[in-house]
């Protein structure tokens, strides 16, 4: 099975069985249990009424990952009657009809992490509103940046239907409404400068090498030759990313876009940053608290999600008012609430 590269498996997948079988069953003890990737999704007793066209539907349980390689397994436990258990011309038997099939949900990646890259800037397998800001004059070690960059993003991109477009100067209105990804040093990108207090390794004022942060502290000469990929929340929409890759020269650019040009190279790292130096050192850091892109759009899932425990929690808090309710009125009747909790007994 292939998932658009864009989107994730979501709860509430199915397998869906039609099934014929013989009606020689001890139908008390005859069973068909389903399993997706060794997980259990559920069993259930055959039916006699229904030897000639039973249907039945196993809900995946929730949080049940799923790849793109998926192994279903039908078992079936067949018990006959007593009266048949010797008879070989009553050998049990069934059938799993071609209508058969597994349904599976899928939804929009909504993480705002490397593990999300560049299926961030993908939707429905083209670019998403990609604005790519590079510098007014690109040199050999640009080139290869964006040649990077590209083997990876236009290895998920299938359609050419998408928009991208590539900018020096983009206006407001183009941030506001693109998922951008800027390359360069600070002086050769004019929005590397712009972004410095934005990102999460800054360059100090001279834009000749990086500052020490929270995660890694750095000497003025080790910070003029690391590269950087930073992603971040877009400061001009809270709802697009922002990948900036820079270095204090060209050289150290392209070495940040090293860890960018395959699927099997970004899957090392699961935050939102990444260093690279000279050595082919690689460290991979993480930022941000909250990883998502689209905040509401999380909070549904998690109420979707916990809707079963809601309606158990509400269901408890009803039980708990009206019993609360209950010993109130009891005390009520008792006069113990207006004696101080003393019976007044003869």
């Amino acid at each position: 099975m292939s998932l658009p590269n864009d989107r994730t498996n979501a709860d509430g997948s199915t397998v869906s069985l039609k099934l014929k079988y013989s009606d020689n069953l001890d139908f008390k003890r005859s069973l068909v249990t389903v399993s997706v990737n060794d997980t259990l999704t559920g069993s259930h007793r055959l039916v006699r009424g229904r030897i000639n066209g039973d249907r039945l539907t196993f809900k995946l349980p929730r949080g049940t990952a799923l790849s793109n390689s998926l192994d279903v397994k039908v078992a079936f436990d067949l018990a006959l009657n007593g009266a048949n258990q010797t008879a070989d011309s009553d050998s049990p038997w069934v059938t799993i009809e071609p209508t058969s099939k597994m349904t599976v949900k899928s939804q929009q990646s909504n993480d705002l992490l490397l593990t999300n890259y560049p299926t961030l800037f993908i939707k429905n397998e083209t670019y998403n509103h990609l604005a790519v800001v590079v510098p007014k004059t690109l040199n050999d070690q640009d080139f290869k940046t964006l040649s990077n960059l590209f083997n990876l993003i236009g290895s998920y991109a299938k359609l050419n239907t998408g928009s991208i477009q590539f900018y020096q100067h983009p206006s407001k209105t183009v941030l506001k409404n693109s998922n951008v990804i800027a390359i360069g040093t600070p002086k050769q990108n004019p929005l590397i400068k712009q972004l410095n207090s934005k990102l999460y390794f800054k360059y100090a004022r001279s834009w000749e090498t990086f500052k020490s942060n929270e995660k890694l502290s750095l000497t003025s000469s080790y910070g003029h030759t690391i590269g950087t990929d930073q992603l971040l929340r877009s400061p001009y929409n809270a709802k697009r990313g922002l990948l900036v890759v820079t270095g204090a020269t060209s050289q150290a650019t392209y070495l940040a876009s090293t860890q960018l040009n395959t699927a099997s190279t970004i899957q090392q790292y699961t935050g939102d940053a990444i260093v690279v130096d000279t050595d082919n050192q690689h460290t991979g850091y993480r930022f941000k608290k909250n990883k998502a892109i689209d905040r509401a759009l999380t909070v549904k899932r998690n109420l979707n999600q916990n809707t079963q425990l809601l309606i158990y929690l509400g269901a408890a808090l009803i039980v708990i008012i009206a019993i609360g309710a209950a010993i109130i009125l009891v005390m009520k009747k008792q006069g113990l609430l207006k004696r101080g909790g003393r019976s007044n007994d003869k």
